[in-house]
């Protein structure tokens, strides 16, 4: 029998924090509840966050997704998250800040499936978050179109 490796004392010390990316895409629910289910296993705080971006601001969004963001808001709180809304101009933005200021460590994304040229023209909120906070482990969760 091989002796145990001595756990470090930063080890000890650092909080796993999960934080689900929350959008207004009715297909979401399965993200929020992929979360809940880490933070579950991990028995750890977990945040909502949403990045409410000049496209849909509250005078802005459309009916059905500001309805479907509603839904995700109750689900995700119905599940213990705490829910965040924060301002940006892109997802990416607010999602990195927000896991830097935070400590996040896990990270849930929802992500529809996207061509390459949107890929090359929109940029991917996934990719830029890997770049900024690459010390965090990140699930991603397959959504089908809304």
């Amino acid at each position: 029998m091989s002796p145990q490796r001595p756990i470090a004392a930063t080890e000890v010390l650092t909080p796993d924090r999960v934080m689900v990316c929350l959008s207004s895409n009715a297909q979401a629910q399965r993200v929020i509840r992929t979360g809940a289910r880490i933070a579950g296993w991990l028995g750890s705080r977990w945040y909502a966050v949403y990045v409410e971006t000049p496209q849909e601001r509250p005078d802005r969004i459309k009916p059905q997704d500001a309805d479907a963001l509603t839904q995700n808001i109750r689900l995700a709180e119905d599940l213990g998250a705490t829910v965040v809304r924060v301002k940006a101009d892109r997802p990416s933005d607010g999602l990195i800040a927000f896991a830097r200021r935070e400590g996040v460590t896990h990270v849930i994304f929802g992500q529809t499936a996207r061509t390459r040229w949107e890929l090359l023209w929109r940029g991917s909120t996934l990719d830029r978050f890997l770049s900024e906070v690459p010390d965090t482990a990140v699930q991603v969760v397959p959504l089908s179109e809304a």
